[in-house]
């Protein structure tokens, strides 16, 4: 199959149909990569063209083509502890503080994590590391990390929790041996009672999470995809699951700022939300 790019009229379909059904705003400037991404999915079906394979996706018999779909034009990279100063608040301040407010019974013994936009499980299993390095302080503790994503994929590959040498570049020595078993072709595999506090499902972030409000959610590296309509529905998702008291933090990207006035804003990237 030896297809050139998409037409102005084939990417303007295309560019709707990802707006629409994830709030991801493509660029005007990524039809090459859109065109690479979709011709993936051509030669995966055996279907001829980009028009058809647009017309297939949204017929009822192509909805099960949606999702690796989205899987090829969503980017999904990252690595442990991106962003080194959110994970050191982490460690030295929220941790610690959420442990003291238990000792004086102002909160349970229970910590909820949201990892939203997780792709493939690097940001919560980096989470997941920093409660296990403070076991003894949690021993007991319902520890609760949840990372969802749009794409199948990478929840895949996060449950997989198996890492190469890129991804774990700063992971130190320390946590490397104690957390992770080496696993072949010079890959890691995070050890079960660390993936243990870590679970994985597709989530939308459009729409409510349900389920029990989260302690600490980390939104970051996703919305720079989004436009300001889609930003305010995403905004408002995660401000009704972030629990009383609870912490937010965001990406340098993000374009949020301005959104979160209902929010107490303790760092640039550090958000509060009122008792």
């Amino acid at each position: 199959m030896n297809l050139i790019e998409l037409t102005d009229a084939e990417f303007a379909k295309y560019r709707d149909l990802i707006y629409r059904v994830s709030g991801i705003r493509i660029g005007e400037n990524k039809r090459v990569l859109i065109s690479n991404r979709v011709r993936r999915r051509l030669r995966a079906t055996g279907i001829a063209g980009y028009s058809a394979y647009f017309d297939f996706i949204r017929s009822a018999a192509g909805q099960v083509e949606m999702q690796p779909f989205l899987d090829a034009v969503t980017t999904n990279e990252t690595y442990f502890f991106r962003d080194a100063a959110h994970y050191q608040w982490l460690a030295d301040e929220f941790l610690p503080g959420m442990v003291r407010e238990a000792a004086a019974r102002r909160r349970p013994r229970t910590l909820r994590f949201w990892s939203a936009a997780c792709s493939t499980g690097e940001e919560p299993y980096s989470m997941a590391l920093k409660v296990a390095g403070r076991k003894g302080e949690f021993a007991g503790w319902r520890v609760e990390i949840v990372g969802t994503d749009l794409s199948a994929s990478a929840l895949t590959a996060a449950r997989a929790a198996v890492y190469d040498e890129r991804a774990l570049h700063r992971v130190d020595p320390a946590d490397r041996k104690a957390f992770f078993d080496e696993a072949p072709a010079g890959r890691w595999t995070v050890k079960p009672e660390v993936r243990a506090m870590a679970s994985f499902r597709s989530h939308n972030l459009l729409f409510p999470t349900g389920g029990e409000p989260f302690d600490c959610i980390f939104l970051k590296n996703v919305l720079i995809y989004f436009d300001a309509v889609s930003k305010q529905k995403v905004v408002d998702v995660i401000l009704a699951a972030l629990a009383k008291g609870g912490s937010l933090v965001i990406g340098p990207t993000e374009g949020i700022h301005g959104m979160l006035g209902g929010l107490e804003k303790l760092k640039p990237w550090l958000y509060r939300k009122g008792s």
